[in-house]
């Protein structure tokens, strides 16, 4: 029952991130200053961008939900917006070695600081020789206190999509829990992602006679065009997608129009969809009613 009503919370922050950075931003909108204006980069407040961007910030009812502090075409700080409290925020940080990211922190914070006994995801990410991730290991703290550890391991097939992660979760040093995330790709979308978790013994192997929960994650349309979180480096959205699977469209090419969620019974079939407004470059701008904005930075 935690894992089904994690999941439908989940669920209701997916409405936000997905239907819907700049060094030089004044005040990310983690930060408590009164003089935030949350201007820039491109839409209805600034200027058209018509060659490469990356994506700057997102807005709904002219309040920024994600903002991402970009170096040129380097993303240091993803700030998304909580709804627990207007001045809540989820942060993630990415530390870069030889122009790859290497570990990804994310952090509760309140006015700009760290909240003490807020949660926080720790990954450390290897790649293999082609350049695909091939491993992370992942802590989760409250506070100063380690929750559990894990591990992941990736599967690609042989036009390098990703069609597997194995996620063994360890307390100290015994393994407790496995979760199987299997992905079916069409083209570069992720059509369906279908999760399996489960207890394992010490040594890490699935008990699957104790019983598996299945969630079902159907996306079942896209549109053609450009998916502006693919702007920003998809090594940092596979680390957010761990911390809320819901997010792995952000890895597909293009935007996702409908979908539909699974979860195991009683749980109701929670269906989904969204629209979009693009510019003559094939981005998104806005959603139909205008309510949801995109906002870039010319590179």
């Amino acid at each position: 029952m935690i894992k089904i009503n994690f999941l439908r919370a989940v669920a209701l922050l997916f409405l936000g991130f997905l239907f819907s950075c700049d060094n030089t931003t004044a005040d990310p909108i983690n930060q408590n200053n009164s003089n935030n204006s949350n201007t820039g980069g491109s839409g209805s407040s600034g200027p058209t961008i018509t060659g490469p961007r990356i994506l700057h910030k997102i807005v709904v009812n002219s309040e920024v939900q994600q903002e991402f502090v970009t170096s040129g075409n380097v993303l240091q700080k993803a700030i998304f917006k909580e709804a627990s409290a207007p001045t809540s925020f989820f942060v993630g940080t990415a530390t870069y070695t030889s122009g790859k990211i290497s570990k990804v922190k994310f952090g509760q914070e309140l006015n700009g600081a760290p909240v003490s006994n807020g949660q926080v995801y720790d990954f450390n990410v290897t790649y293999d020789s082609s350049g695909k991730i091939n491993y992370t290991t992942g802590q989760v703290s409250l506070g100063t206190t380690i929750m559990f550890n894990s591990e992941y391991t990736y599967t690609y097939d042989g036009a390098g999509k990703m069609t597997k992660i194995v996620e063994k979760k360890k307390s100290g040093t015994t393994y407790t829990h496995f979760t199987n995330y299997n992905f079916t790709n069409t083209g570069d979308n992720i059509t369906k992602m279908i999760t399996e978790t489960g207890i394992t013994n010490a040594a890490g192997v699935p008990d699957m006679s104790a019983g598996v929960m299945t969630s079902t994650y159907n996306y079942t349309a896209y549109d053609t065009k450009i998916n502006p979180y693919n702007t920003l480096p998809k090594t940092f959205f596979v680390m957010w997608s761990l911390v809320h699977p819901i997010n792995f469209p952000s890895l597909s090419a293009n935007n996702l129009v409908t979908f539909n969620i699974v979860y195991p019974s009683p749980a109701p079939v929670i269906p989904g969809g969204y629209t979009y407004l693009y510019d003559s470059m094939n981005y998104p701008t806005s959603d139909q009613t205008q309510i949801q904005k995109y906002i870039y930075k010319a590179l």
